[in-house]
């Protein structure tokens, strides 16, 4: 940013002359990446990292987070990015397949059958399994049909 003296009021303060191209950046922004350039702005001017957060209210690692990505030239880094909230690695089902036929045959053969009655039986067939597990599975089984 470069500095001009304010020559029409005729006082001796300087301020802040942002140039044309990161002006138009900043009108194109969204609403939270325009906010997210007021954290900085302030921060730039005050040199307070803290005193920055508990202005704005948010946690300093949430600060030190978007400070971190800034840079001035290029505003749309202030954009969120949802590609990067997804986690990189997602855990897979470890359940058999085997398990999942059961459950499904055992519910289509009698669907008043719950989480806990299928869980037993599956126990005594020789499969180790919970009815919490049951439970996720038959929820995900309805998830899936829809």
């Amino acid at each position: 940013m470069e500095h001009k003296k304010d020559t029409k009021n005729g006082s001796n303060t300087y301020r802040t002359q942002m140039n044309h191209d990161i002006h138009q950046q900043a009108k194109n922004l969204s609403r939270s990446a325009k906010q997210r350039l007021k954290w900085m702005n302030h921060f730039n001017k005050y040199r307070n990292a803290r005193l920055t957060c508990r202005h704005f209210g948010i946690s300093p690692d949430t600060f030190y987070l978007w400070r971190k990505r800034f840079v001035s030239d290029d505003l749309k880094i202030l954009e969120d990015d949802f590609k990067t909230r997804k986690p990189f690695k997602i855990r897979v089902s470890g359940h058999k397949m085997a398990q999942l036929e059961s459950i499904k045959k055992l519910k289509e053969v009698d669907p008043r059958l719950g989480k806990t009655r299928i869980a037993k039986i599956l126990r005594e067939t020789g499969y180790k399994i919970s009815s919490s597990t049951v439970a996720r599975i038959l929820k995900k089984e309805i998830k899936n049909k829809k």
